[in-house]
């Protein structure tokens, strides 16, 4: 059965990302101020962005940068990130968002992989063509005119990287409509939440990641909110956010929640203006979300999406749907519920694989045709990987993953990658990784079976792993077997790893 959102479909937007922010931006709202840095003070106008976005425009102009480009963009939730990511987007070129965390080894992978004429951010990868993010400034002050390009909505905005269903990452390709689109249906969805135009909203997960740059950017800036950010979470700065600056609607991730329910600084109090907090990233639990609410006297909501859907896919509505659910179909937007084997559609109260259909879904993979061909199912509908189920009164609960990927902090983890370095260590002849829970958050822990007479404790694997890979795919569990489990054809049976205690 196709579940349809209940909300009347909503008129989409055929511009260009850059425009929908922009092309109705009024004098009075030019002087609102858009987005102010937690940690330096630094404050800019809505008027003063666009000012500087088509500034870097034109500079990108002038080196041949526009309809074609790929420009890869490595800078931590600052004001450079947003006059950049206009810039880009108003030069007509394609951005390829990546994290700060990443190590240069990786940041330069994907780079390749997208295809990047230029990489304007942090990180020295050696790159012919790269500007660093404090040039920003000087190129600002050039004032170049922004070149006169045409940018539709089928044309590539944004080239994030995901691993998927399944596997190493891949270059998700999402058109400025896929975007815009999603921005519309997350803005009617809070708007449903009670939070409307101007609302002083804290946003400290990382804007290159989907959930970043969508939900917790461009959808407040088409609210013309006041967005509070910070280059990297820190507690302290967030808790006292709230309390200085009133913060009014807060964007988490579960880890965030878990702390906002424990952690002894936390008072209602410092929490007084605040009307809701959006989780996003990986599942909340309902018991946390609540307590949460009990705590700090608000309201909690939680959002479900993917890179491949750009990202919002359902988003609950306070004092409709319990905390713990995903809530219902964003505007615009079909789901099915479907046997994850067969593909057949299960009744409704059975758990199955979630299947998507709707504006808001990637074009494909990047250079990928076979990845992208097993993404989709007959009619348009995007394989999500994850187990739903939807109870009798429609409402959406993610219950399990079927999908390999860990999802750590909101960062995904493809257990192949550590799997794959894993038994290059000389003393490991097998391994397996999959994402376990500990204390309210998914971690990737690994499976070894050591070579013959071979010694190697949990914490020496663990440090030889940190020096080889981007610190959020870490291993943090290591656990000795004899043997890994695996089906005739040699598939690891990770279901069975994750029946294996974790022991504390």
């Amino acid at each position: 059965m196709i579940f349809t959102s209940p909300y009347p479909d909503i008129e989409l937007f055929d511009g260009s990302v850059y425009d929908l922010i922009f092309h109705d931006l009024r004098p009075e709202d030019s002087e609102r101020i858009a987005l102010t840095e937690l940690t330096t003070g630094n404050t800019v106008t809505y008027g003063e962005l666009k000012n500087r976005a088509d500034a870097v425009a034109g500079y990108l102009a002038s080196r041949d940068i526009g309809p074609g480009s790929v420009v890869s963009l490595q800078i931590p939730n600052s004001i450079n990130f947003a006059v950049a990511l206009f810039g880009i987007l108003r030069a007509g070129a394609t951005v390829n968002p990546i994290g700060v965390l990443m190590n240069p080894e990786d940041v330069e992978k994907v780079a390749d992989m997208a295809g990047a004429d230029l990489f304007i951010g942090v990180s020295d990868i050696g790159r012919g063509e790269h500007v660093w993010d404090y040039e920003l400034e000087e190129i600002v002050d050039k004032q170049l005119l922004a070149p006169d390009v045409h940018v539709d909505g089928n044309t590539l905005a944004s080239v994030p990287f995901s691993s998927g269903t399944t596997g190493l990452p891949k270059g998700v390709m999402l058109t400025h409509s896929n975007l815009t689109s999603n921005v519309l249906q997350a803005r009617y969805m809070l708007e449903k939440n009670d939070i409307g135009l101007h609302t002083k909203t804290l946003s400290p997960l990382p804007f290159s990641h989907i959930y970043g740059m969508t939900a917790l950017l461009l959808t407040p800036m088409l609210q013309r909110a006041h967005i509070y950010t910070m280059p990297k979470f820190d507690l302290d700065v967030f808790l006292h956010a709230h309390g200085e600056h009133g913060i009014e609607m807060t964007f988490i991730a579960p880890p965030m929640a878990v702390a906002l329910a424990k952690h002894p600084a936390v008072t209602a109090e410092g929490f007084a203006a605040n009307r809701l907090m959006f989780s996003g990233a990986a599942p909340l639990d309902e018991e946390v979300a609540r307590a949460v609410e009990r705590r700090i006297d608000t309201d909690c909501v939680q959002g479900y999406g993917m890179t491949e859907t750009s990202p919002a896919v359902n988003i609950g509505i306070k004092g409709q749907n319990n905390p713990g659910s995903i809530g219902l179909p964003v505007p615009n937007t079909e789901c099915r519920i479907v046997d994850i084997d067969t593909l057949e559609d299960v009744p409704q109260g059975e758990a199955g694989e979630l299947l998507v259909r709707g504006p808001q879904v990637m074009q494909g993979y990047l250079n990928d045709k076979e990845a992208t061909s097993e993404a989709f199912v007959d009619g348009g509908w995007l394989r999500t990987g994850d187990v739903a189920r939807v109870d009798e009164d429609g409402f959406f609960y993610i219950v399990d993953r079927a999908k390999e990927v860990i999802k750590y902090k909101g960062y995904q983890v493809a257990p192949a990658e550590l799997e794959a370095l894993l038994l290059t260590h000389e003393a490991i002849a097998d391994a397996g990784v999959v994402g376990v829970d500990r204390d309210g958050l998914e971690i990737p822990r690994a499976f070894v079976v050591l070579q013959e007479g071979a010694e190697l404790t949990e914490d020496e694997l663990m440090d030889w792993v940190a020096e080889r890979v981007t610190p959020y795919k870490k291993v943090r569990a290591v656990t000795f077997l004899d043997q890994i489990p695996k089906n005739p054809t040699g598939k690891i049976l990770r279901k069975d790893l994750r029946l294996i205690p974790l022991e504390a």
